[in-house]
């Protein structure tokens, strides 16, 4: 299982993002990128983190006690 270390810092504050279900316009918006971006990053934790698809990230990042900054 891959750690929070394997992601980099931008990585981890979408990962945090999408422990609350946000979409990607909303994950975007809150960390001004485009959502173009916000999905490249999510593609690159779904690679790193070897889970299919955002839910299953989303869990491990809740497993790890990962949470969005207010």
């Amino acid at each position: 299982m891959a750690r929070p270390s394997a992601l980099s810092p931008r990585e981890l504050e979408v990962l945090a993002e999408l422990t609350q279900g946000r979409t990607n316009r909303e994950i975007a918006d809150r960390l001004f990128l485009s959502p173009r971006t916000v999905a490249t990053h999510i593609e690159h934790i779904l690679a790193k983190l070897d889970v299919p698809n955002r839910a299953a990230a989303a869990g491990r990042a809740v497993a790890w006690g990962l949470e969005p900054a207010p």
